[in-house]
């Protein structure tokens, strides 16, 4: 019989987000490996809570009001460990990377890997207590076992801030390629949900409202195609949207009725297909987007913004174009939008192959495992020597 070594995934909270939703689908796909996995979350776990359960994964939470770790919180983070009978700790994101580096050193010294999602284009655009954990976690960095960073890009903007280089990995985020696929369907039922005329070129964006993903611009990018005599319409799906600044430029440039908010929604998969066209609009702080290369996996052409390793996921330059940039955006989509449906088809079909090929589920899975392996292999090293 298989035997099950207990890992224990430390994230500050479970909200709809790219690392949260990524934790999900990999907790899942752990599920038939030695590796049980557990999640701890250390604020009240949200939406993606439910995936998790669906799967049968246990979850814990610290109940913390805020994300960082208070002294109030320490004897409940080292309880929580204690009582998962965790043999690796996992951290997903800065705040989640501290507090499985804290559980090490309270409960039996575990392994601890860390997993970065986020890109640093300039420091000084974060927030001032984000600064201090980055600097922070940089001291702390040469104590764990890796740390997995889905982007190139990132690892090496934290390797410059102190970040150990011989701990680094990269492991893209992983797509499952059987829930994000085409499906000839998806369009007529995207349009009839949301009303969207038939006609109408749809282009979509998946993204919380945050002033990082320009939404700004994913809208001046629509006013540019429509007013080139396209008629295009954009959807945008994710929270915050209702009265954020896309919907005010929106209504700025008379566009208000060609860009549905629908909110954050939980059948992202079957929607996606739907699409003609993808713009990740990104301004900075992306390090893989996940939403882009699930767009990519359900055979939707993809626009990005050269943030991150998206020129990396995308692999062809005349689909990157520069942050805030409307114009360059709009023109990569109208060459898109102007080839003929099959050509158009095809384009999206080798996105979806170059996910398959080098970014999916599977291969994300695997070289996690690895990693596992490694660092149980290490500390058992460690412990016979001492």
């Amino acid at each position: 019989m298989l035997k099950k070594h207990n890992v224990l995934n430390f994230i500050t909270g479970l909200n709809i987000g790219g690392a949260e939703m990524m934790l999900a689908r990999y907790a899942r796909s752990l599920l038939p490996t030695a590796f049980n996995p557990q999640v701890l979350s250390l604020m009240a776990p949200g939406a993606v809570a439910a995936q998790l359960v669906r799967d049968g994964i246990s979850i814990r939470t610290l109940g913390m009001q805020q994300s960082r770790v208070g002294i109030a919180a320490v004897p409940r983070l080292r309880q929580t460990v204690f009582q998962t009978n965790a043999d690796l700790l996992h951290g997903w994101m800065y705040h989640g990377n501290l507090a499985a580096s804290l559980g090490g050193l309270l409960d039996r010294r575990q392994p601890v890997v860390w997993s970065i999602h986020h890109s640093i284009d300039d420091i000084l655009m974060e927030k001032r207590l984000t600064r201090w954990l980055i600097h922070l976690l940089a001291r702390l960095s040469r104590g764990v076992a890796a740390i997995s960073y889905c982007s190139r890009v990132s690892a090496a903007q934290h390797e410059a801030l102190g970040f150990d280089p011989s701990k680094r990995v990269i492991i893209p985020n992983g797509i499952d390629c059987e829930m994000f696929r085409p499906d000839q369907d998806a369009r007529r039922i995207l349009c009839r949900r949301f009303g969207i005329p038939s006609g109408r070129v749809v282009i979509g964006n998946v993204a919380r409202a945050h002033p990082m993903k320009d939404h700004q611009a994913f809208v001046r990018t629509l006013a540019l195609l429509r007013d080139d005599g396209l008629d295009v319409h954009g959807i945008i799906i994710g929270a915050g949207h209702e009265n954020g600044q896309a919907r005010q430029v929106a209504k700025a440039l008379n566009l208000s009725d060609r860009l549905t908010t629908p909110g954050p929604l939980d059948d992202i998969p079957q929607l996606l297909p739907g699409l003609d066209a993808f713009l990740l609009s990104s301004a900075w702080g992306e390090a893989f987007p996940l939403s882009a290369a699930e767009a990519m996996a359900c055979g939707v052409p993809v626009v990005a913004t050269d943030v991150g390793d998206c020129g990396w996921l995308v692999g062809d330059g005349d689909l990157v174009t520069a942050p805030r940039d409307p114009l360059g955006q709009a023109m990569a989509l109208r060459r898109i939008l102007m080839l003929e449906p099959d050509d158009r088809r095809q384009l999206g079909l080798a996105g979806r192959r170059r996910v398959m090929d080098n970014f999916s589920l599977q291969t994300y899975t695997a070289r996690h495992l690895d990693i596992y392996e490694a660092a149980m292999a290490g500390r058992k090293a460690e412990a016979n020597m001492s």
